[in-house]
This record gives structure tokens, C-alpha cells and sequence, in this order.
């Protein structure tokens, strides 16, 4: 699906010259300048306020003895405009500000700056924090739907209208794309009240992608989204400055000026309230943002070279999704989405997915730490060669950090890369991972592909921090196919694979017979070793 053009894509892109404010990502030095030592420690939804509470290991110099508190959009740096409150200089206190929620003063998308007076001007003496529970606004949020981790990138020409396809396979785990451009304006029917603005929206795309959620939540499936951002005529306001002047298959989410950024906040506001099981439309529990970010040229450009400037433009981004996601349902998964170059980088196009996670962790950390997940697509080195049992080069896939790519034969590196303190999440847990892309082709043989998928899908269950796996994909698709990747359970004509049966099975009574089989094609001897459970 998103695979398409992986092997023969030449971009074309037209790198434009950006200018990027980078904020600050650690706290002011002691005594710099007569700043002191402030801290920003917590930023929160507290009722319908705001409350920021700070501490100081030494006091700042200022013109009047107060602390002045900013709240600004993510595109700012210093503080601008009035400040939103004020408090005399102490060692410790909260500052606090109406929430606003739902009016054009709502600051749930903000982040909060302290400053104080020096020479008549504001000069900001903390490192900006954000709001870390947009949860507390989503009251009455549905459990997720959790029967089980064997997941499939859904044929939408497949999905109701009488196709069972999808329930005779056992689907638990459904996965699809919504391109954010495709909602906003169009016929403009559905109307969206939010934050003192009315916006409009598609019917006609809309129902398409309630067809898809409401079916497969109605058959019992959990859905993963992936929120994708093509360009579209008359939208390019969705699109970030840095990125409108090249040509790819998606683009960085807008976050740099207000148009974008209350755009972005209204469309993925909107998805998460439609579809948080509680308005007939069905419901998504997982939400990834954007696709394989670290191999931004491709699938989520920028001219940005820089890689921190990158992280911070996508940190912003995403954290803008997860405010509006767990707004509206506190139990939904919020996903940063990398593939499979884990060290490997191509050609300068990528940077590699291990450097993308410590850059991305490192801003959000820095900014107000949120518990995003991460989406993994580990497929195989080369992705054409199904028998990973018979490397073409084991050097490539190695079981330790350092390892060029990840596949699902070493995927627990990531997992374990993750259970570092440094990447855990706010209640000191593993990041849930989700690979939400993963396919086996079938030109090495049908007994090939349905033996890794029957790996594959065992290497999940025994790895409890990875939540679900979604095979790429039901259907061959054309493209796809003619670079060597006929990653479906089916033909093109509907016409079943081998891999359709060993799905089909792989978590019922009879899967044991199939993990054999599997086991002996594959000549694994010790499959419990091979599983490298976590």
C-alpha cells in the first residue's frame, strides 16, 4: 500500500531554502545573564484551567519582581504578545489560566512559557512546556477493543456490501489510510464547530471512511488510521512551508502558521470524535501520524535538512494529533511511524529510523512528555526476499542495536531499545509498539510467504509489548506486484494463496499444526528460541 514506488521512486524534489526557528529543548543555564535556574515542571488540565507549575533553584533578576506566563502556538519562539498571567518571583508556585476549551481562547494546543522583565522587555527564563493530559476532556472514553494481536491492511473493495472475506480470515486487527486533505472542504456538508470557528467538511469522502470503520468495528475488529497528508489542489495551506516547493507522496502536517495549524487541530479533532465508538460511526483505537517519517523525501517531506529541526516540525505535529486524539478518547494509541532502515540510511533521502526515535523523544521529552506509541514496519532485508531463513546478507539483520534494519527476526532490538529509562513513558512503562505494516511476498513461493507470516505473527504474541500486527495486504496490489512484491493473501483476481489458509488458522485451535509446519519449511529446530520472547 504506502510500499508503492519503494524500489523505482526517483524524487524530483525541489529543495527550498527554509528558515526555521529551533526552540529551545533544555532549561536555561543557572545565573546566565541574571536568569536563574527556572523550571517549568508540569503543564495541566486541571477543571477548566490550565495549570503550570514552576520551581526555581535561583531566582531571576527583573525590572518588578514578577513572573509573567505565555502561552503561545508551536510556531513561536520568544515570548510575543500579552502575557496571559502573572505572579510575584518565588522559589515555587502555580500559575494558572482559564482552558478555554471550545472557544477562540482554547489553550489545549499552547505551550507555556515563563518570562520576566529585564530593560523593559519580556525574556523568557524556562525552556516552553505543553499541556500533558488532553485526556482529562474525554470523559466516558470506550475501552479498546483488544481480541487479540493478528492484523490486516484492509481491501476497502472488500470491506461490507455482503465480502466476508475479512471474518473468515479471523481478522482481530484492522488498518487503513485516511488522507486528511480528502475531509476538509469538498462539498462542504458537514459542518464542524470548533474553537469559535465553523469548519467544513466532505460528506461524500466521509461516508467512505464510516463504511470502513463502522463495518469493521461492527465485526469486532480494533482499527488502526494512518493520517496521511497528499498534497491537494487549493489545500497546500495543510502542507508546511518547508515542504510545498517539493514533489512526494506525502507531506509535513502544517503547524507554522495559524491557517494550518487550526486546520490540523479541526480535521484530527473531528476523526477522533466521529470515531471514538460513541456516535454510530464506529471506533478507532489507534491513530498513526503521518507514514515512515524517518524517510522523509519519500513519504512525509521537507526541505528541512537538518535532522533536530525535522524532529521538531514532526514533534509538533504530532503532538497537536494527540492533543485533539485524547481529547476526545483517552484510551486511543497516538503513533510515530518509522520503517524498517533502523541504522541504514539511503542516500541521504533518510535519516535512519533509530536516529529519528532518539530525536523525536528527545524534543517531546524536553517540551512536556506525552505517551506516544510507535508504529514499526519491519519488513524483510531485501523486502523481496520472503526466506529471511536463507539471508542473501546476515550482517544486515543482527540481534543488537546496531543492526542496519529491522525485521520481525530481530524486532525484539526495538523493544528492548525502548525499555531504556530515557524512552519510557509517563507512567514508566514500555512504549506499546504496533507494526502496522509488514508483508511477505509470494514469488519465492506460496509455502515461503505463508511460512514467515506464521513467524511473524508468533514473534508478536511472544513479545508483550507489541500490540498487533497488520499484514500488508489482503489483495495483491498492481503496482506493488510488478516490483516483485505480491505481498497479498489473495491474487489479484480473488483468487486464494496458501498464505490465506496459514492466516486463516494461525490463532485457532489448529495452529499448532500450522507453527510446524511452518517451523519445518523454514528448518527452525528450536522455535521457542527462535522467538526470542519478551
Amino acid at each position: 500500500m504506502k510500499r508503492t514506488f519503494f524500489a523505482s521512486l526517483k524524487m524530483a524534489a525541489v529543495l527550498t531554502a527554509a528558515v526555521i526557528s529551533v526552540f529551545s529543548f533544555a532549561p536555561l543555564k543557572a545565573n546566565a545573564a541574571g536568569l536563574g535556574a527556572v523550571t517549568i515542571n508540569s503543564v495541566s488540565i486541571a477543571g477548566d484551567s490550565v495549570v503550570v507549575n514552576i520551581s526555581a533553584s535561583d531566582l531571576p533578576a527583573s525590572d518588578d519582581g514578577l513572573y509573567y506566563l505565555f502561552a503561545e502556538k508551536p510556531y513561536q519562539g520568544a515570548p510575543a504578545g500579552a502575557p496571559v498571567a502573572q505572579a510575584p518571583i518565588s522559589a515555587g508556585l502555580n500559575m494558572s489560566v482559564p482552558l478555554g476549551y471550545q472557544t477562540a481562547n482554547c489553550h489545549l494546543y499552547d505551550k507555556f512559557q515563563v518570562a520576566v522583565k529585564q530593560g523593559g522587555n519580556f525574556v523568557s527564563v524556562a525552556g516552553a512546556k505543553y499541556i500533558t493530559n488532553p485526556e482529562a476532556l474525554a470523559s466516558g472514553s470506550p475501552a479498546r477493543k483488544n481480541n487479540g494481536k493478528k492484523g490486516l491492511i484492509l481491501d476497502g473493495a472488500k470491506i461490507g456490501n455482503g465480502n466476508t472475506e475479512s471474518v473468515q480470515l479471523g481478522v482481530k486487527q484492522g488498518a487503513y489510510n485516511i488522507n486528511i486533505t480528502d475531509i476538509i472542504g469538498g462539498n462542504g456538508a458537514v459542518q464542524y464547530g470548533y474553537n469559535g470557528k465553523t469548519y467544513h467538511f466532505d460528506s461524500s469522502k466521509l461516508s467512505q471512511y464510516d463504511h470502513c470503520v463502522r463495518t469493521s468495528t461492527n465485526q469486532g475488529m480494533g482499527m488502526t488510521m494512518v493520517l496521511l497528508n497528499p498534497r491537494a489542489g487549493g489545500k497546500e495551506f495543510m502542507i508546511s512551508p518547508t515542504a510545498r516547493g517539493g514533489h512526494s507522496n506525502y507531506y509535513l502536517m502544517n503547524t507554522s502558521d495559524d491557517q494550518g495549524l487550526e486546520n490540523l487541530e479541526a480535521v484530527v479533532s473531528f476523526l477522533a470524535m466521529r470515531y471514538n465508538g460513541k456516535n454510530g460511526c464506529g471506533q478507532v483505537d489507534n491513530w498513526v501520524i503521518a507514514n515512515e517519517v524517518n524517510a522523509k523525501n519519500i513519504w512525509n517531506y521537507s526541505a528541512v535538512t537538518d535532522e533536530m529541526t525535522y524532529a521538531q516540525l514532526y514533534s509538533d505535529s504530532l503532538r497537536v494529533c494527540y492533543n485533539a486524539i485524547k481529547s476526545r478518547n483517552a484510551n486511543a494509541y497516538v503513533c510515530i511511524s518509522l520503517d524498517q532502515n533502523w541504522t541504514h540510511i539511503h542516500n541521504g533521502s533518510y535519516y535512519s529510523a533509530r536516529s529519528m526515535l532518539e530525536a523525536i523523544n528527545a524534543c517531546i521529552s524536553a517540551q512536556g512528555n506525552i505517551d506516544w506509541a510507535v508504529a514499526e514496519h519491519p519488513y524483510n532485508y531485501p523486502m523481496t526476499w520472503t526466506s529471511f531463513w536463507t539471508p542473501k546478507n546476515a550482517a544486515m539483520v543482527r540481534h543488537d542495536a546496531n543492526t542496519p534494519y529491522l525485521t520481525m527476526e530481530n524486532i525484539e532490538v526495538l523493544t528492548d531499545f525502548l525499555s531504556q529509562p530515557a524512552f519510557l513513558n509517563t507512567k514508566g512503562g514500555v512504549r506499546p509498539v504496533l507494526l502496522t505494516e509488514v508483508g511477505y511476498t509470494s514469488t519465492q513461493g506460496e509455502e515461503a510467504q505463508a511460512a514467515a507470516i506464521v513467524y511473524a505473527y508468533q514473534r508478536c504474541v511472544t513479545n508483550q509489548h507489541i500490540k498487533l500486527i497488520a499484514f500488508n495486504r489482503q489483495t495483491d496490489y498492481p503496482v506493488e506486484v510488478a516490483q516483485g512484491l505480491s505481498v497479498g493473501l489473495t491474487h489479484q483476481n480473488g483468487a486464494r494463496k496458501l498464505a490465506f489458509e496459514f492466516y486463516q488458522q494461525m490463532d485457532g485451535p489448529n495452529a499448532g499444526a500450522y507453527i510446524n509446519r511452518a517451523a519445518s519449511y523454514m528448518g527452525i529446530t528450536d522455535w521457542n528460541g527462535a522467538m526470542h520472547a519478551r
